[in-house]
């Protein structure tokens, strides 16, 4: 089951993929599309929408800082094809 941020109006919605943030740049995760069992293992990992992350390197694996949740934070290495998948709102 896809993950999803219903509490924010679709209009209002300005998402990009993951894969398009630049190393330092930070955002929110809105949500993704991918399949069920890769969505069941991002919200085990902390990927849910609204989380704060920021990217750290991209490519072969896409690796991304997660931050916030239990006072701590962690990085997370996605492949390419997942990371494309999820959607990030960028943080101005």
């Amino acid at each position: 089951m896809p993950i999803h941020n219903a509490s924010m109006p679709k209009a209002s919605r300005k998402a990009v993929p993951l894969t398009q943030l630049s190393r330092g740049q930070r955002g929110r995760i809105d949500c993704t599309d991918a399949a069920s069992e890769d969505c069941s293992m991002l919200r085990a990992m902390g990927l849910r929408p609204d989380a704060s992350i920021q990217m750290c390197r991209l490519g072969e694996p896409c690796i991304i800082s997660l931050t916030g949740g239990c006072g701590g934070g962690c990085r997370i290495g996605l492949a390419k094809d997942i990371a494309s998948r999820v959607m990030i709102h960028i943080d101005e």
